[in-house]
């Protein structure tokens, strides 16, 4: 007997064969994207459990805008807040750094504050300034301030660079620029914490 599949005639037999080849095919095809759709929400998840979270992204945004809304001062209260989250955030960073620079460079942007509004660090310079007159030493706060700010800008400027790498022409593997924004995320650290001693945290 003779059967019609695909526009091309076939035997019974090989029709039957074919058609449970198919059908298991698409069984692991499934399967293979639900276990690889588990593990990217599961890492996705993971390495985002300090950003701050919200299930409003536009409720979000507006709550980051109100706070730091041009021409409005933090008070000294929410300016120690946004400074705990920022050492957080930046902890964080440190401690999984691996996992979030598998999701890019504008992950590690992201928890650096230069991205997006869901980082304790976003916002930060507005905080250094509203915590300056708060330090034991203004001036020392504020060599320190610019300092933080340099780590961070030079974090963000390698993590942007391991983003184009792999299409340029240059031969440098994205690691090399992941590597260089550590150094300075790790410098980041250091002076947040110099700042910490300077407003007694």
């Amino acid at each position: 007997r003779v059967v019609v599949l695909d526009n091309q005639e076939i035997s019974s037999d090989h029709s039957c064969i074919s058609v449970r080849r198919r059908f298991l095919g698409n069984i692991i095809g499934a399967a293979s994207f639900l276990v690889a759709s588990s593990s990217s929400s599961l890492s996705s998840s993971a390495a985002h459990a300090v950003v701050i979270q919200n299930n409003n992204p536009q409720q979000q945004q507006q709550q980051q805008q109100s706070i730091f809304q041009a021409g409005k001062e933090l008070t000294v209260e929410q300016a120690l807040e946004r400074f705990r989250l920022g050492q957080e955030s930046l902890q964080y960073l440190l401690d999984h750094y691996d996992e979030i620079c598998q999701e890019g460079g504008d992950n590690v942007r992201r928890y650096l504050g230069t991205v997006g509004f869901t980082s304790g660090l976003y916002g930060i310079s507005k905080v250094l300034k509203t915590l300056k007159t708060e330090a034991d030493d203004i001036v020392e706060f504020s060599e320190l301030s610019e300092e933080l700010m340099a780590a961070i800008n030079q974090a963000d400027g390698s993590s942007y660079m391991a983003i184009f790498t792999t299409t340029s022409t240059s031969g440098v593997p994205p690691q090399k620029y992941f590597d260089d924004a550590k150094i300075e995320v790790k410098r980041a650290k250091q002076v947040m914490n110099e700042l910490s001693k300077q407003l007694k945290l």
